[in-house]
């Protein structure tokens, strides 16, 4: 009792059968959110395979306990055979992949601004090109610096050719190259069967420009790449290989926390608020991979291999 074991883990097919396909439906669940599928909320995918972890999770431990080995309390020994390849690079894998895919969940979009899309999209929301009737304000024209090119600030006024008839619409604080003066035409998106849907001057359904993905791809994938060849090199194969029945000392507390973190992450994944937030909790979800791998190697330095 003192080292924290009640019973010597066994095994049995299912618990071979049980335990790969709780490491397989975690591992989907956190491809899922990597690869942004779905892209927006509610994230079903998401949740049904973390959900689907937690259950095999929990068969897994019921498999174990009834394979059990005994006599009760006895320490347990690493398993004879050879240790998996595979198995170190999922534990090495586990932690930053997990991380990033919690921390990915944070930029989720909502149901809202999806549905919102959709509806410009089905009304023709595209680039037209629109007459300068006047101008309302004074051009305010800034010099150009080493991130943004010269550009004017200018309200006026456009005069929109809706499919219902022309309308004169107002624009705010008009970006262009250089100070604009009645009669010039400029790009504006609106849909021309859809007045309600107003003018705007960006695409609302643009995408991320390719360069800004390379650079982004080039500044952050590494830092979540790189400690899974550390966690990697790090780890005893003979130390993991043990670790693969259930035992409830080491293996108990890193489920709590990971569930912890599940839960934390529904808010952001289901859309709706605690106390206020709903994206904050998934920031601090992940922490949970981290915290979770901790509690494992310091809980196993017990195990005799």
């Amino acid at each position: 009792m003192r080292d924290g074991y009640v019973y010597e883990p066994g095994r049995s097919r299912w618990t071979t059968a049980t335990g790969w396909l709780m490491v397989i439906s975690a591992l989907g669940a956190i491809g899922c959110a990597l690869a942004r599928f779905p892209p927006v909320a509610p994230l079903r995918a998401e949740l049904a395979l973390a959900g689907a972890a937690a259950f095999f999770a929990g068969c897994w431990a019921v498999a174990s306990y009834l394979a059990r080995l005994g006599p009760l309390e006895k320490r347990p020994t690493a398993e004879p055979g050879e240790p998996s390849r595979v198995l170190p690079w999922i534990f090495a894998a586990a932690v930053p992949l997990g991380t990033a895919a919690a921390l990915l969940l944070v930029l989720t979009g909502s149901s809202e601004h999806a549905r919102h899309l959709e509806q410009l999209e089905q009304a023709g929301y595209s680039s037209h090109e629109a007459v300068v009737v006047r101008l309302t304000g004074e051009p305010e024209c800034e010099p150009a610096t080493s991130d943004v090119p010269e550009h004017c600030s200018t309200d006026l006024v456009l005069r929109i050719p809706y499919d219902t008839g022309t309308q004169d619409v107002e624009m705010k604080a008009h970006r262009t190259r250089e100070a604009p003066e009645p009669g010039w035409e400029l790009t504006v998106y609106y849909a021309a069967g859809h007045p309600e849907f107003g003018v705007g001057t960006e695409s609302p359904t643009d995408q991320t420009p390719l360069w800004l993905l390379i650079v982004l791809a080039v500044a952050v994938v590494p830092w979540f790449i790189i400690p899974i060849f550390i966690v990697k090199s790090q780890t005893d194969p003979e130390r993991l290989h043990a670790l693969r029945r259930f035992r409830p000392g080491i293996h108990l507390p890193a489920l709590a926390i990971l569930l912890t973190g599940v839960v934390l992450l529904l808010p952001t994944a289901l859309e709706f608020e605690v106390a206020g937030f709903h994206r904050l909790p998934a920031a601090v979800a992940a922490l949970a991979p981290a915290l979770a791998m901790r509690s494992v190697v310091r809980r196993s330095r017990r195990l005799r291999t």
